[in-house]
Formats: C-alpha cells, structure tokens, sequence
C-alpha cells in the first residue's frame, strides 16, 4: 500500500490517500469472504474483473482503516465494520450492529483502474472523493463533450487538460455521494482550484504516481446515514439531558457511611 500526500487550503482536520495493486485472484467457493465485503453484494457480480475490483477496493479499504486508526487498531477492529451504500450507490463504513461502537468513523471514496485500486478517507464531517486514471490515457476529443461543456472544451489544451478535467469531476462526484446520478458538465472547475456545482464549493487538486493520474475533491459535508443503534444512542442521551430524574429503577440507599 503506497499512502499519498496532499494538502489542503480547506481546513480538513484529516485525509488519507492510498493506492495498491487488485489482487490476482479470488478466494475460492469454500473461502471465508475477507471483512467489509457483503456475500449477497458478491453474488451479484457478474464478471471476474468486477469480482476483483471490488476485492481490491476492499482489502485495500480494511488497510486504510488500520492506517487510520494507527496504535488503536489494537482496539478498532476492521471485522467489526461493515459497508453500506446510500441510494445512490456511495459506500459508507458503519460500526455492524451489536457492537455498540460509538468512535467516529471516516467518510470513504474507493476507485479502480487499470490493475490498482485507490482509497480516501477523510474526518467525520468532510468527504474526499477520489478517481484515477493511466496518466498517459488519452481521451478522444469527440468524447469531451460528454463531461465538459463548449466553452470549457474551448480551454483544453489538448488531452491532458481533458484528462485532468476528468478526473476532478469523477472526484467531485463520489465526494457528494452522487456519482453519475450527478451530470459532470454541470461541474464548473475553477483555476483557483475549486469546483462549483449545484451551489457546493468543493476543492480540487490531482496528484500524480508512478504513471497514474489521482482526481481528489474535498468538501465539507456530512451525509453519513445514521445507525438504528446511533439514533437509539442519541435519544437515549437527549433523555439524560433533560430529564429531571434520571436514576435506575431501584429505591436501595445505602446508609451508616
């Protein structure tokens, strides 16, 4: 796993990047699946590549998770985690049921390309999408005009600025949980650096690694769905707050002390 450095004029408390090799094979049918993948999900992949993408994304996203956590991981447990996606489709890692886990966990971004998988975390509160591409990938100009509207066309300077403008919006559009739901001509990337859409403000920035081209956004946003037991958690809380006696069912008193 290669971490990558980035930083930011938005003052994000928190952002990890990281990128490693898919795996070149799937466990076998008699396997235990590795943590953070969901069976039911699995069986639905139609194609071994999608199979190993999604493999890759995970395991990788397990080794980010440890990273994160660093002397914790001790005490934070991946196999205690799970994936769930919005209804758009975003992955979000949730503390399984039972646990009764309260420690924030990090908003999650996992691309694929080319024989590698890449994944952002980012502090509770911010989102950091993340895309990648070959950095020598040329995309035909007759195709900008699906991710780029005529008078930003007019301002590529061959493919590389195509490319660059690509991944940006690929970044911005897993950054607000959208994905291709979220048109990318709609997406205004500023040479301030910033990215405007729908009225969000989102920062923009690519680096480049050993050949690949990483699209990162970053934005101030929760959109983290809440746990059953989160809510239960938080009324429970609320109800200490204000309450005027909270006090176990039990009348004991002790006395003689």
């Amino acid at each position: 796993m290669d971490l990558l450095t980035s930083s930011w004029s938005l003052a994000v408390p928190r952002v990890l990047v990281c990128i490693a090799p898919l795996p070149v094979s799937l466990p076998s049918e008699d396997d235990a699946l590795p943590p953070l993948i969901d069976r039911s999900e699995w069986e639905e992949f139609a194609t071994e590549k999608r199979r190993i993408e999604h493999l890759g994304g995970r395991l990788l996203l397990a080794q980010a998770l440890k990273a994160w956590w660093g002397p914790r991981a001790t005490l934070l447990h991946v196999d205690e985690v799970e994936v769930r996606r919005d209804d758009h489709r975003a992955p979000h890692v949730h503390w399984m049921p039972g646990t009764w886990r309260r420690e924030p966990l990090p908003s999650v971004s996992i691309a694929h390309s080319t024989g590698l998988a890449a994944v952002a975390l980012a502090s509770p509160g911010w989102r950091l999408g993340v895309d990648v591409e070959p950095a020598d990938r040329v995309i035909a100009s007759n195709a900008w005009d699906f991710f780029a509207g005529e008078e930003e066309r007019t301002a590529f300077d061959g493919p590389q600025d195509a490319l660059h403008a690509w991944v940006c919006k690929e970044a911005v559009q897993k950054a607000l949980g959208l994905g291709m739901h979220l048109n990318p001509r709609t997406i205004r990337v500023g040479v301030d650096g910033f990215a405007h859409v729908n009225g969000a403000r989102l920062e923009v920035k690519h680096l480049e690694h050993e050949g690949l081209l990483v699209g990162l956004a970053l934005v101030e946003q929760d959109v983290r769905p809440n746990d059953p037991e989160d809510r239960i958690l938080d009324a429970t809380r609320k109800a200490m707050e204000t309450a005027t006696d909270w006090s176990i069912g039990c009348s004991t008193q002790r006395r003689g002390c």
